[in-house]
Formats: structure tokens, sequence, C-alpha cells
């Protein structure tokens, strides 16, 4: 059963849910989610919610975590709610210049700022000489410099959770997934980028083999080839990390189930070539449909 907090409060005996979604992210999103009420009397419009309000959705060892809500709909006979986990503070495009600072205080101070606290695995701390925040929003600004640095984060109940990637994706499978036609699988081969070429104003790095197909510029101060050569191999990672994947659905018990950030391996019964070790990046649970759609790629 769905068990829904608002403003701190239980109305799980008030309200009526048609359909609920809860996404975790492992990378780039903060978790969501996503409601719809049965509102055929208008009760919640009579209600005030409002963008920013804080709510919390349950379902057996299922948590959102405190999400906040960016978009109120209300329809005819019904009202829709979507939530995120990045709080409202995050929001707005902001101006700023650190130097001579180090990657886990800057990741501290963008996450204060956001409103968040600071977790980290296997973090390869350095020096950034100079970094200008040019009017981007914070988390905008930081998802860029962790591209080039082969980080990555998610964001939880109130917490940013920064990880080095090759740290998560080298973790032992927590499980082996066995699919076959009821999970309904679906699989992807995309084309593999064979190189790639860095440049600012000082200096270009190209990492890989082949013809670079694509060229980035990097607006970061590049003090040598070994911080180039870091950028490129980074970057071409990013690009690169969603060759090969796909999804596929799994049923109740959905506590039992697989989380966002984690890595296992992957058996099909007749795809072979996607055998092997998988990290999970999103999970959407459908609570009224008992069921999760799980998104993975291959290592």
């Amino acid at each position: 059963m769905v068990k829904i907090e608002y403003q701190g409060t239980d109305i799980t005996d008030s309200v009526t849910v048609t359909r609920c979604w809860i996404d975790q992210y492992a990378e780039e999103h903060g978790d969501t989610i996503k409601i719809i009420f049965n509102d055929v009397d208008g009760l919640w419009d009579s209600w005030g919610p409002s963008v920013g309000d804080k709510i919390r959705v349950y379902n057996g060892n299922i948590d959102s975590g405190i999400q906040y809500v960016r978009r109120v709909h209300p329809t005819v006979g019904r009202f829709e709610i979507d939530a995120s986990a990045i709080p409202p503070t995050a929001g707005g495009e902001k101006k700023k210049e650190w130097k001579q600072i180090t990657k886990l205080q800057l990741a501290n101070d963008i996450a204060g700022k956001c409103g968040l606290s600071l977790k980290t695995y296997g973090l390869k701390d350095c020096i950034f000489k100079n970094l200008k925040q040019d009017y981007e929003e914070d988390l905008k600004f930081f998802q860029k410099l962790c591209m080039v640095e082969g980080d990555a984060f998610l964001v939880y109940n109130g917490q940013m959770v920064l990880y080095n990637e090759s740290y998560m994706e080298n973790q032992s499978p927590a499980e082996t997934i066995g699919l076959d036609m009821d999970n309904y699988p679906e699989y992807w081969d995309k084309r593999v980028m064979p190189a790639l070429k860095v440049r600012n104003d000082s200096m270009s790095y190209t990492y890989g083999s082949g013809s670079p197909v694509k060229g980035i510029y990097v607006p970061l101060y590049i003090d040598s080839q070994g911080t180039a050569e870091k950028y490129a191999k980074n970057l071409l990672h990013y690009y690169d990390k969603m060759k090969k994947g796909g999804f596929f659905y799994y049923r109740s018990p959905l506590d039992d189930g697989y989380a966002a950030g984690s890595v296992a391996e992957i058996k099909t019964d007749n795809r072979p070539s996607y055998d092997g070790k998988a990290f999970i990046y999103h999970v959407r649970f459908d609570t009224d449909d008992n069921r999760a759609k799980v998104f993975f790629r291959c290592l």
C-alpha cells in the first residue's frame, strides 16, 4: 500500500491514488515522484498545494525520500503532482569564481548552497587553480565539472551523493539478474565513439584510437598534457558509456528489487553479448501496476 506524507502530515487516508511513479536516478538527475489522485470533488485545490511543498511516498521498503513539489496540475476529476529531490534553493543562475579550491571543498560548497549534505564514494580529490561559474545553475555547473573529472552524483533525501564512476563500476556485482521473456527485456547497441579531442585556449589533446568524431572545448585551466589526457579520457567515457545496455521489468515484491547506482551481473536467455557486469542507472517503480522498469548499461 502506498503511504503519502505531505508537508510532514500523513494524508494517505484522505486521498485516492490513481497512479504513482517513483524514479531513482544514479546520475545527472535527482529522484522524482509523479502522482495522479482521484479528485472528483476538487478537494486538492481547496487544500492549496504549492510549488516547493514537501512530499514523501512509501511503498513497502521503497522510500522516495523527501521531495519538493515542482508542478501541480488539476484536470477534470483528478489532480497531478510532480516532485523532485532537488530543493528549490538549487535553482537560479549564478556567477562565482574560485581559486585554489579542492574538488571536495567545491562539492561541499555547491551542496551547501543547494540545501544538501554531501556524501562521497571513491572520490579522487584534486585542486582547481581557477574555476568560473558564469550565470549557470549550481548543479548544472557542477555536472559539467563531473563530466571531465570522471565523477557523477545523485540527489536523494537531502543528500548529494558524489562518486567516482570507475570506483562504482569496479564494485563486485551485488547479485545475478536472469532475464527471459517474462521480464520483457529490450536491448540497444549504439555506435562507439573511437576517439575524442579536448581543447581550450592553450592546448588540445586527443584520446583514443582513430579519427576523433567529437571535439570538446573545455573552459577550464589545463596546466599539463596529463590533465588534458585525463579530461579527454573521462569525456570519452561519458559519451560512450551508454553505447550498450537495455531495460527490463520485474514484479512484486518491489522492495526485493534493484537500486539505481548498483552493479549487477546480467544473464540473458538468448542475448549472450549482453551477459556480464552492468550498472543500473535508473529504476522506475510503478506502485499501481506493482512492477518496476530497470535501466542498465553494460560495463
